[in-house]
């Protein structure tokens, strides 16, 4: 904690007296080329110096964050008027008492309050430029601030809208899975054991790898086969799967979002060979044309099923996380007919906007001055 208050000071103080030092050089340098006296200029800006910052920083705070920010024009008015009258009076008394009579004999005969100095040219217009800098130099920096805290809300909140659709994929694997255990155990009680191990593997990946910014294709696939594989004991010798997995090469070692494919495999089977009695057939293929990577799963449907087989949670959950994930940059194509249904995904794993997912984003503080 209190390393994070350190930072928050410096992160706030910081800059302030990095812009201060900044004009004060800049103030003195200015006054000296015109002066060619640099000992003077020095002392000339070193005594009303302090007025500067006093004056910056009352009409940063009271006029224009309390008063004006909060709408109450009155308050600004008094506050910017009343200020300049101030501030302009003590400049004026710190140069006649400290700096005229020893440079200037005589120089004002003027009363410390004429309002020809105090709104005039001269000495008191640099008080005027020293404040309109550094409120518009701390107005800017606190809109930046403010900008980053906005993307870091942003980011948060995307984060928090893809965990809440990754946790829906389980519970919808899981809630087909069941129904196959069911299946299975009824009319093949023998096939239990493998199916039961086939089961394991696609835990151990959700529990160990679903978490996961990206994983390997590698390992996307293997859980793919897994889940394949059990789906198989259901169905039987009437199911017929062709993939081109064992043809990767080095596609294997590119990284992807976990779970992403399993909505095209889940999809096939629950709209294609889970309503059908007779022979049916799914094809998946993965490839890659330039930086795109290209995902299709193509399925038998029943002819009277045609209406299912492009509805359900899974494929509209997919769409979802794709817009997080892949923002306008990804093509998901679906087409119904003819007793099949084709979906294919083309994205650039690469373009992840959000890298951090689904890990989500660690909360990183923004502190405004």
């Amino acid at each position: 904690m209190k390393a994070i208050r350190q930072y928050k000071f410096i992160y706030k103080v910081g800059p302030q007296i990095l812009f201060w030092l900044c004009y004060f050089l800049f103030s003195w340098l200015n006054l000296a080329l015109f002066t060619h006296d640099y000992e003077y200029s020095f002392l000339s800006i070193i005594k009303t110096f302090p007025v500067y910052i006093l004056a910056s920083y009352w009409h940063l705070e009271v006029t224009v964050r309390y008063f004006l920010l909060k709408s109450n024009i009155l308050g600004f008015v008094l506050s910017l008027i009343g200020g300049i009258i101030a501030f302009g009076i003590i400049q004026r008394a710190l140069i006649s008492e400290w700096h005229s009579p020893l440079y200037y004999l005589n120089a004002f005969t003027k009363p410390l309050s004429y309002w020809r100095r105090l709104f005039g040219p001269g000495a008191i217009m640099q008080l005027h430029l020293a404040i309109m800098l550094f409120i518009a130099f701390e107005l800017v920096r606190h809109a930046l601030s403010q900008q980053r805290l906005n993307e870091v809300y942003k980011r948060e909140k995307l984060a928090a809208e893809y965990q809440l659709l990754q946790s829906q994929v389980q519970p919808h694997f899981l809630f087909n899975t069941l129904n196959n255990l069911t299946s299975v155990s009824i009319n093949q009680p023998a096939q239990m054991p493998v199916l039961m191990q086939r089961l394991a593997g696609l835990l151990s990946y959700q529990i160990h790898e679903s978490h996961r910014a990206t994983v390997k294709v590698k390992k996307e696939i293997e859980y793919l086969i897994d889940y394949i594989a059990l789906e198989k004991i259901r169905y039987g010798n009437r199911l017929d799967v062709q993939t081109n997995f064992s043809e990767l090469g080095s596609l294997n070692d590119l990284m992807i979002p976990p779970m992403l494919l399993l909505p095209f495999v889940e999809n096939a089977f629950k709209h294609g060979a889970a309503q059908s009695e007779n022979k049916c057939w799914i094809q998946l293929h993965l490839s890659k044309s330039g930086n795109r990577l290209i995902f299709s799963a193509e399925n038998s449907v029943p002819e009277e099923k045609n209406s299912l087989a492009k509805s359900g949670l899974g494929l509209a959950n997919l769409k979802k996380r794709l817009d997080i994930l892949f923002p306008e940059n990804y093509e998901l194509v679906t087409l119904l007919e003819d007793g099949q249904f084709l979906a294919v995904l083309k994205f650039i794993p690469e373009s992840m906007a959000i890298n951090s997912m689904p890990e989500y984003t660690q909360r990183k503080e923004v502190y405004l001055a």
